[in-house]
């Protein structure tokens, strides 16, 4: 109550303040949109190094790649302006003309050889987004503006896969190296870098009007990364950015009384607990009665209403609308006691159960009040969860070798983010996951018929299927979906978000 009693003050008083600096803008300053963000993309300019999600903006607005995932989860051309597979194991794509790189190096089917070629080479075993390209087994280059991707079998989910490699000019990469191009990226997209802003924390990009998505009208975005949320509230009360992300379900209605408006990016990722079904230590979750039961006991209407003050929705399966493979059938497990507490009964834990759980807190700001909660939801049916913190570093490694230190349960996500696709979450809770998270071999043979479908309406109801199958089997306590919310003033209008960020070139600004 008193932080709340706090924040209230200090957004009253600084909205006062902000309103003053609003008053006296000049419309010189009508193309620069400022904005605080959470932090730097990983790794900088390094389009192979991390994958850059809305949380960062910056890298997407420079490179692009061949498609991207547009608002909506709706997959688009990007760099390529059409794909087609011409037989099982060959795409081609058809590449935009006239494009050119900030520094003038021209865009071709060269370029993307090139990069896939580097992706492929010992040079790169390091780079996270290598593992996008495993399965290309060459690219050949038709003509200037055609080039196939040849894979080593049918890959129903390239075209997604491409939105992840994006482009970079070969002679300024060559010249260059990694180290290089990650403090000076060069690209086709939007904009241009002008600094990362690391000595004085604040990074400038400016427009590229030759780009093939030039922008409308904001020609410069200065972005305030802020790691706290209350210090991004603060930037925007105070009129020093005109537009925030990353806050949290709490500010919502601050946000709102003080004048502001808010726009809610509901995030194609799942909160779940990981509930083991491979050894010894998840012995009682190896029965399907027990995880189900886990699923009933907690009432996730409250986490979603109560705590996550309405912004996210309950799950009930490892996707949210418009994501492909989402299944608009699957309900979110009811809250229903006595239907825990008989499941329970039936796998013959009528006298209680002891389990215990690993779990990140360095997620949401709510994540410790969720958990809270799901220990308590359990104890109302004998279930008594032993919630204990562990740091990222050592979640990774639990979640990557399959040793959680004696634990049964850990948090985890179900993970549609990368290419608005729900194979790869599906994968991630399947036999073939390194560091098996749970096994159910009898889904194995949907999922590989899955990824070499490539009638894609065909496709999608063999994902929905799993996720029916999976649903049923309950391999996580599924929770809610994650959110971020934006928050910014009157000033900022269009605001078109995809799954790369921001597209800051369809936005506009109020002169």
């Amino acid at each position: 109550m008193i932080k709340a009693g706090f924040r209230t003050f200090t957004v009253g008083a600084a909205y006062a303040l902000a309103f003053c600096a609003f008053a006296f803008s000049t419309s010189s300053q009508a193309t620069t949109l400022r904005i605080a963000s959470a932090a730097h993309p990983p790794a900088l300019g390094n389009p192979y190094g991390s994958i850059a999600q809305s949380a960062s903006h910056t890298r997407t607005t420079i490179l692009d790649a061949l498609t991207r995932i547009g608002p909506g989860g709706v997959l688009q051309p990007a760099l390529a302006v059409s794909w087609e597979p011409i037989d099982k194991v060959t795409w081609r794509f058809k590449l935009r003309p006239n494009v050119f790189f900030s520094n003038g190096e021209p865009f071709n089917a060269g370029t993307v050889k090139f990069a896939i070629d580097w992706l492929k080479s010992p040079e790169a075993r390091s780079q996270l987004i290598a593992t996008e390209v495993r399965g290309i087994a060459d690219v050949r280059i038709v003509d200037d503006l055609t080039v196939d991707l040849i894979t080593t079998q049918t890959d129903a989910v390239l075209p997604k896969r491409m939105t992840l490699i994006l482009l970079v000019a070969p002679q300024a990469w060559t010249k260059m190296g990694v180290e290089g191009f990650t403090q000076a990226p060069v690209g086709t997209g939007a904009y241009v870098l002008k600094d990362w802003g690391l000595s004085t924390g604040k990074t400038i990009i400016e427009a590229y009007p030759k780009s093939w998505r030039a922008p409308k009208q904001i020609t410069r975005v200065e972005l305030y990364p802020l790691k706290e949320p209350v210090s991004r509230m603060q930037a925007l009360t105070s009129g020093k950015v005109d537009m925030t992300q990353g806050l949290g379900p709490e500010d919502v209605e601050l946000v709102k009384e003080a004048g502001f408006k808010t726009y809610i990016e509901q995030q194609p990722q799942i909160m779940a607990l990981a509930l083991r079904n491979t050894d010894a230590a998840g012995a009682a979750l190896k029965d399907v009665r027990v995880r189900q039961a886990l699923n009933y006991a907690v009432d996730k209407n409250a986490i979603a209403d109560v705590i996550l003050r309405g912004t996210a929705k309950p799950a009930g399966q490892g996707a949210i609308p418009g994501v492909t493979g989402y299944n608009p059938a699957v309900a979110a497990y009811p809250h229903d006691v006595a239907k825990a507490k008989a499941l329970l009964a039936e796998a013959g834990y009528a006298k209680g159960l002891k389990l215990v759980a690993r779990v990140v807190l360095s997620g949401p700001t709510e994540a410790s009040t969720i958990y809270q909660k799901v220990a308590t939801d359990l104890a109302q049916v004998g279930v008594d969860l032993e919630v204990r913190p562990v740091l990222p570093q050592d979640w990774v490694r639990m979640y990557s070798s399959a040793d959680w230190g004696g634990a049964d349960i850990i948090s985890t996500t179900w993970n549609a983010a990368s290419y608005n696709d729900t194979i790869r979450a599906i994968e991630q809770y399947s036999c073939r996951k390194p560091g098996v998270l749970f096994c159910a071999r009898e889904l194995e043979s949907a999922i590989d018929a899955s990824n070499v479908e490539l009638n894609a309406p065909v496709r999608e109801k063999m994902l929905q299927d799993i996720m029916t199958k999976l649903h049923d089997l309950a391999p996580t306590i599924f929770l809610v979906n994650f959110t971020s919310v934006y928050a910014h003033t009157d000033r900022v209008n269009n605001i078109v978000l995809a799954a790369q960020g921001l597209l800051f070139e369809e936005m506009t600004l109020k002169e």
